[in-house]
């Protein structure tokens, strides 16, 4: 049986209020870092309000955990993009079990199709660690963008083209992609996502504490058994466009450091 291509769409986590406003007031971040911006989506089966940095092909959200009235600090989840029509359907066959949703974004008039989420079984998003895979809707850009001319695209670029086309510009951003997730799951959480992402099709391999695998762009997810209540996404590696002057930034909880003008690593605690 053929399995889609699995992809990186982006990331989510949780903050303590003290991390999330160090990071929303830092001038390097939301003026240099990224395009980037604060915004309150509202679904039809939920709203949120998240701050989100975006990439060329990948995007990251942070939530603060006291605006939040489910989510608690270190709630994680990663979305796996899926860019040919009909790999949801494709990939529901290797899932029986799994949770298919229609999710739309709206209008000014109404709400339109947005994307296709499959979520494999024993997860949901209510869980404190939660993943899903999404493949956009063919029609969601020319339909929520009207202006837009180009042929329907499912291409996660183009859609994180059209997100930044929207908002205020970064002359010239560091981050370019996501390069590496390190995740630490409790023991139940651990042998699901083992379980799931072996119809990825991509190599596992081994570590002391859990296992990673690398998919065809290069990113590479560690998965960790973890063996305490800390839980959820604990290091990002990112690929970056240049080294900015000041290479390390302590923000609340976190680090972010700039190796090189090729990669930068932000740590959670």
């Amino acid at each position: 049986m053929t399995t889609p291509t699995v992809l990186l769409n982006h990331f989510y986590l949780t903050l303590d209020r003290e991390t999330f406003q160090a990071i929303a007031q830092c001038e390097f971040l939301r003026h240099q870092f990224a395009p980037n911006e604060i915004r309150t989506t509202h679904r039809t089966d939920r709203s949120y309000t998240g701050l989100y940095f975006y990439g060329e092909r990948t995007y990251f959200e942070f939530f603060d955990v006291t605006t939040e009235t489910h989510r608690h600090i270190g709630d994680s989840a990663i979305a796996f993009a899926l860019e040919n029509e009909g790999d949801t359907t494709l990939l529901e066959s290797h899932w029986p079990d799994s949770h298919r949703l229609s999710i739309t974004r709206p209008t000014d008039t109404e709400q339109i199709p947005w994307f296709e989420m499959l979520i494999p079984k024993g997860f949901t998003l209510e869980h404190p660690l939660t993943f899903w895979t999404m493949e956009y809707h063919p029609t969601f850009l020319t339909s929520w963008f009207p202006t837009v001319t180009a042929a329907p695209t499912l291409a996660r670029q183009e859609v994180l083209e059209r997100y930044k086309s929207r908002i205020g510009e970064v002359a010239h951003p560091y981050f370019k992609n996501i390069s590496g997730l390190t995740i630490g799951l409790p023991a139940e959480v651990y042998q699901a996502v083992d379980h799931f992402t072996h119809q990825f099709g991509y190599a596992k391999k081994a570590t002391s504490s859990g296992f990673f695998f690398t998919d065809v762009e290069d990113v590479t997810y560690h998965i960790q058994l973890s063996e305490n209540e800390h839980y959820g996404i604990s290091e990002v590696v990112f690929e970056v466009m240049g080294q900015p002057s000041q290479a390390d930034w302590k923000l609340g909880n976190s680090e972010l450091r700039f190796f090189n003008d090729q990669n930068a690593v932000w740590k959670f605690w």
